[in-house]
Order: C-alpha cells, then structure tokens, then sequence
C-alpha cells in the first residue's frame, strides 16, 4: 500500500495543478469569476497538503497546527460551492467561508478534540459532507439546460465524494477508537488521501469545462442573435425550425409561423435618419414580445421583417396571438425624445398542415404578410383550414 506521506505529497502536486491551472485560465477569460474561486480552492488544498506534508519532517512536526489544517480542508470545499453559486449568478459567500473556517479553528482548540484525531474527524466529516451536498444541490437547481451534462459531471464527482465521506463517518462511529493520527497508515485514512487526490484532480477538469462549455454557448448564441433587438438571427432559423418540425413530426403537436413587418419603415428612416429607424425597430419587437409567451422563437431576417415560430399553438391562440400583436403596436405610437412616431405592422401566419416542411410554412405565412400589405397594411392576413388566404381586423 502507498504510504500517507507519499499520498500526501501527491495530493499538494495536484492541488497546485488545480490552482495554477484554473488560474491560468482566468487570466484567458477575466470575465469568469469563479475561476478565480475555484483556484483558490486549490490554494486552500494545496497549503492543507503541505502543512500534512510538513508533519512528516521531524523538525515540524510540533509546528504544524491540527486546527489549521482542518480549516484550510473545509475552506477549499467551501470555496468549489463559492465559486459554483458565483458562476450561477449567486450571491458567492466568502464571509461565511470566513465565519466558518473561524469555527473550525475554534472547535479544534479544545483540549479533547485537539487529543483526539477521531474526534476531530466526527467534527469535521459532517461538515464537508454539508459542502459537498450543498454544491451538488446548487447545480441540480441551476436552470440552464444547455449546460445541464457539464453540471453533472462536477454533480457525480460531488456524490462520489460525499459517499466516502459517508463511509468514513460511520466507520468512525462504530469504533471511537480506531488507532488514528495525522500521519497514520490505517486504511480509513490511506483511501481517504487517495479519494482526495482523485477528488482535486477530477474537480479541476469538471470546473474548466464548465466555464469552457458556457463561452461556447455564449459563442453560438452571440452568432445566432440579431445584435440590435436581441432576437435570433435568420442563420438560427434555419437550425431550430428544422429541429422544431421534426419534434411536431414526432410528438404531433402543431405548430405556426407568423410574420410582420412595420409598414413604411423607408419613409421612417428617410424622414428622421436610420438611428430613429433602429430605435423604432426595438420599440416593435418589445411590444412584440409583451403578447408573445415566453417560449416562442423570436427572430429578425431582415431590414423590418420578423419572423415567430410557434409551437404546440392551436388556431384560436394563433388568431389572438397575431391580433393582440397589431393591436399593440398601433396603440403606443413610438417616442423618439419630445417626437410621436405612429408605427403600425403588418401580419401574416401560417398553421402548419400534415408533412409540411418549415420553409413551405414560412413561404404561406409570407404571402399572407403581403396580402395584408396589398389589402391597405395595419392587417393580419392568414391561410385559413382550406389553405386560402383571408385576412382580419
């Protein structure tokens, strides 16, 4: 069997890894805070790991403090939970971090738990076991689905850990009086450095592919996104209405598309300038989505025309959908300063029928925004169930 102080030696090595390494990618991303916690955790392990190392050295032994060490122990795990809660838009916590280390300290100077390595492991055990758990909670609640398998994976590492932790704690239990001591060979301890090493090590990775996975979907999302309204592009469009109508085809629930476009948008750009033009197009598409549900697809594809993709929608929500939406922009004209603009837009829709693809629905939903158009704008326009066009008011 390896030796403690091998174990420990190994466990400063990838400590240090783990702060230098996410340190290190902090600086590439300074926007990712919580790198800059979780390198600290790897600080707080790695001086827990050499302080562990030290009491071998005959010389220090008597130097090293049982109490400090158990603080800089609960403090790193601490520090994994401030830097998930950061990394989630969380409020971190470090002045808990501080309170709590600070009760560590204080619990482990009293003469029976500074006698007694067990003891002090019945102290401590429970609440690292509390951390763990309180991390894996954390990123079970966090809502993003996107970044749902690189959580479970820093989730599974937490579980692993918290299921030793476990063992330990029971083992302990059953027999006060195992024969323990900071620098002892008993197996209880040996896999406890060796769960520990793994557990460093494995948390360095999850927590870089965590921050890795976020920019990538930051990337795409930034490609996909329409820089001025914050709506989805028409390069997104093609992925998600393909993605959308090959979910209807599976699951049979309908969906639509549903056009507009603001009339006499040239004129407005023309007779004020194309800053007005812009700040008018964000006026429409925030009026937009106060009718829309929040599940929608948004997009712009052009100039002044918007596109919407709705799913699981039945013709009845449809029709109100399309005539709230023009109802809404024609009563709050848009304000520029001390200047009243009256907008208004034109709308078409299109249901989608049996087997029909994404763009034979765009193409409907099209021609009925340019029917309404020809039929004096300010109108909604549809394909109705014999697949003609009719429009409403």
């Amino acid at each position: 069997m390896v030796d403690s102080f091998t174990l420990q030696v190994a466990s400063a090595l990838v400590s240090a890894i783990m702060m230098i390494s996410l340190f290190l990618l902090y600086r590439a991303s300074s926007r990712e805070l919580c790198l800059l916690d979780w390198s600290a955790a790897g600080l707080l392990f790695f001086l827990r790991n050499c302080l562990s190392v030290a009491y071998f050295v005959p010389q220090l032994t008597n130097l090293v403090s049982g109490a400090v060490v158990n603080a800089l122990y609960l403090s790193a795990h601490a520090a994994i939970l401030v830097g998930v809660r950061r990394h989630l838009g969380l409020w971190p916590g470090w002045p808990l971090v501080g309170a709590l280390a600070i009760l560590v300290l204080g619990l482990n100077l009293v003469p029976a738990v500074q006698q007694s390595v067990a003891l002090r492991l019945m102290l401590m055990l429970p609440l690292v076991l509390l951390l763990c758990l309180a991390t894996l909670y954390t990123l079970w609640r966090a809502p993003d689905p996107q970044m749902r398998s690189v959580y479970l994976l820093l989730m599974g590492i937490e579980l692993l850990f918290s299921l030793q932790l476990l063992v330990k704690i029971v083992l302990v239990a059953l027999d006060p009086d195992m024969p323990l001591t900071l620098a002892g060979d008993e197996l209880l301890q040996t896999s406890g450095y060796l769960a520990m090493s793994a557990f460093i090590m494995l948390t360095t990775m999850a927590c870089a592919l965590i921050v890795i996975r976020r920019q990538e979907l930051e990337l795409r999302r930034a490609s996909d996104t329409d820089p001025l309204t914050g709506w989805l592009n028409r390069r997104a469009l093609q992925r998600i209405a393909s993605h959308e109508f090959a979910r209807s085809d599976r699951t049979g629930q309908p969906c639509a598309i549903l056009t507009f476009d603001i009339d006499h948008f040239k004129k407005i750009n023309d007779s004020y300038g194309h800053t007005v033009g812009d700040e008018a197009l964000i006026h429409v598409t925030r009026l937009a989505q106060d009718v829309l549900r929040g599940y929608d697809y948004l997009f712009r594809i052009g100039g002044e025309e918007f596109v919407i993709l709705l799913t699981d929608v039945q013709s009845a929500e449809l029709s109100a959908v399309a005539s709230r939406l023009r109802r809404k922009v024609l009563k709050q004209p848009f304000m520029y300063g001390q200047l009243q603009i009256p907008v208004t837009v034109s709308v078409g829709y299109a249901e989608r029928q049996l087997n029909e693809d994404w763009q034979t629905v765009l193409d409907k939903a099209d021609r009925a925004l340019y029917h309404a158009k020809d039929h004096g704008r300010d109108r909604v326009s549809f394909y109705n169930a014999d697949n003609m066009l009719q429009w409403l008011r």
